[in-house]
């Protein structure tokens, strides 16, 4: 059987990082409790192998991928329980899932060779703080009417659209842990939002950065980067590691990341279906 583990149980897997995982930020930022996750373990007790799955966002695997009694489940597993608990928790459709390296890439693609399934891969980037301060110079400024603002309580609230609240929830347990935690960073006109940069997972002072411009006819005007580039401005003066990650196929948020100073450190592959 593979068991869904207690929130208050999530250290026990701690034992199972390896290698790069020892300091990877999602992983932590579930483990610790930051943001919304599910740890799902073949033994409560002393688990051999973990699925840990990002609420809305990506499962990651560590542990024990030789591990035949979580693999064997772990088909049925996916196609049932993971698909309900998916579409309760954020009313998500997708698999997606992320190998850490070469034998978790082999063990993920035995575990879903009954299904269709798309590859892709994640890529990860390093922020570089003196290419940030020459680029920002050729941002265009921001049309008269428009304000770039810190995402706080009142900005959440007075939204109209409540698009804030929203995205909120997808990654965090409380908008109130978010302000506790997080970082955030909007253009606005009026109170209505038009693009948002904030931090979707958080492990001390290491942020991954999630942005979106909220309307079609609000795109490719250059608010996501003025809303990103007060983020990183904040993160520069208070300490802050910003982190910046993107599907290779998701051309517009690596140019966005380049833009701003991120450079490619390494990739990672990832397979999709939908359920």
């Amino acid at each position: 059987m593979i068991y869904k583990l207690d929130k208050t149980d999530y250290e026990k897997i701690k034992p199972l990082l390896k290698n790069e995982q020892q300091n990877d930020l999602t992983l932590h930022a579930i483990i610790n409790g930051n943001n919304r996750g599910t740890v799902y373990v073949d033994n409560p007790e002393h688990p051999r192998t973990a699925m840990i799955d990002v609420t809305g966002t990506i499962s990651m695997f560590v542990g024990d991928h030789a591990n035949e009694d979580f693999f064997r489940l772990l088909p049925d597993f996916i196609d049932n329980q993971l698909k309900m608990d998916t579409l309760e928790s954020c009313g998500g459709t997708y698999f997606l899932a992320v190998a850490s390296d070469k034998a978790w890439e082999l063990a993920i693609e035995k575990a879903i060779s009954h299904r269709e399934y798309e590859i892709d891969f994640e890529w990860y980037h390093t922020f570089i703080a003196d290419r940030f301060h020459t680029l920002k110079n050729s941002f265009r400024p921001l049309p008269v009417g428009y304000a770039v603002r810190r995402m706080d309580k009142a900005t959440i609230e007075n939204d109209p659209e409540e698009i804030l609240s929203e995205v909120l929830s997808e990654f965090w347990h409380s908008t109130d842990d978010f302000l506790a935690k997080g970082l955030g960073y909007c253009v606005v006109k009026g109170n209505r939002i038009i693009s948002a940069c904030l931090s979707c997972c958080v492990n001390g002072q290491d942020h991954e950065i999630s942005v979106e411009t909220y309307n079609d006819e609000d795109m490719n005007k250059g608010f996501a980067t003025l809303a990103c580039a007060a983020y990183l401005e904040h993160c520069l003066a208070n300490g802050i590691t910003p982190h910046w990650s993107a599907l290779e196929t998701n051309k517009e948020s690596l140019r966005l990341g380049g833009k701003l100073g991120f450079e490619f450190a390494y990739k990672r592959k990832t397979f999709e279906f939908e359920f």
